[in-house]
């Protein structure tokens, strides 16, 4: 199987920063991963290619995609009006062989898949295991804490989901029992770029805000290498999910209560 990453913009919009960043991680994933990434202004395609690149990205099971009409605010592939909205977004599609497998940006459940973010995933962890591991499970875990938020500290209550920061989007603001936001990067695999990231978000935060006190989280299924040192080193809290059969809770209640 070959993967290939597309550019899709206009040239001189208002996104051209982004563009240079964009393109940047775009070197970065060809030259990491091997992978051919190329570059193309709308205005140089035809109305039939148009066309085509809609009906691809619209080919793209919504389970993976999740939405890519515009609404409410949120900048994704398609316009209103279904057209390509490249006036307001690059556009990058994924592809594996000629078919297209993802795209971004895009918005799944309440989680906004921005370029940066995204394509730094890629670049994490390469095409393949981002095909994957898409990040699917990443929304039912935020909606999960946001609905018992108890479970990642007793005390601590819901604030917000998927909020936008000048520094991209945060999964989840929990506030802690003495009032401390609580900043929580969901991750099904949490690599080192997860700490970057957690970083940048908390710094963009505690700017928009005002609020220089703000505790860092990561919240994963599984991580890799020495993410825990890198954590401890950088005051981030990690929590990993998992699963416990009752009777062991049970045991390991029975024990607690029995020292004391």
């Amino acid at each position: 199987m070959t993967f290939r990453l597309e550019l899709y913009c206009r040239s001189g919009k208002h996104y051209n920063a982004l563009l240079e960043t964009i393109r940047g991680i775009l070197r970065e994933i060809s030259e990491k991963w091997k992978i051919d990434s190329e570059e193309f202004d709308v205005d140089q395609l035809s109305s039939e290619k148009r066309q085509e690149l809609i009906d691809d990205i619209r080919s793209i099971p919504p389970q993976a995609r999740g939405r890519i009409v515009s609404s409410r605010g949120k900048v994704l592939p398609l316009s209103g009006t279904k057209l390509l909205n490249v006036t307001n977004t690059p556009i990058v599609v994924l592809r594996e062989d000629t078919r297209a497998v993802d795209v971004f940006p895009h918005l799944l459940g309440t989680a906004y898949f921005d370029l940066t973010r995204s394509l730094n995933r890629i670049l994490e962890v390469g095409p393949n295991e981002y095909v994957q591991d898409r990040g699917l499970l990443e929304d039912p875990i935020v909606k999960l804490v946001s609905d018992n938020p108890t479970l990642v500290e007793e005390g601590m209550s819901f604030v917000e989901a998927n909020v936008e920061l000048p520094a991209g989007y945060a999964d989840l603001i929990l506030r802690d029992r003495d009032g401390v936001d609580v900043l929580v990067e969901v991750e099904t695999k949490a690599g080192d770029q997860a700490v970057g990231q957690v970083l940048r978000l908390a710094r963009s935060h505690a700017k928009q805000t005002g609020i220089e006190s703000v505790r860092k989280s990561i919240i994963c299924v599984d991580f890799e290498g020495n993410l825990p040192l890198a954590c401890k080193e950088a005051g981030i809290d990690l929590l990993r999910l998992s699963l416990l059969k009752v009777d062991e809770q049970r045991k390991i209640s029975e024990a607690q209560q029995s020292s004391h």
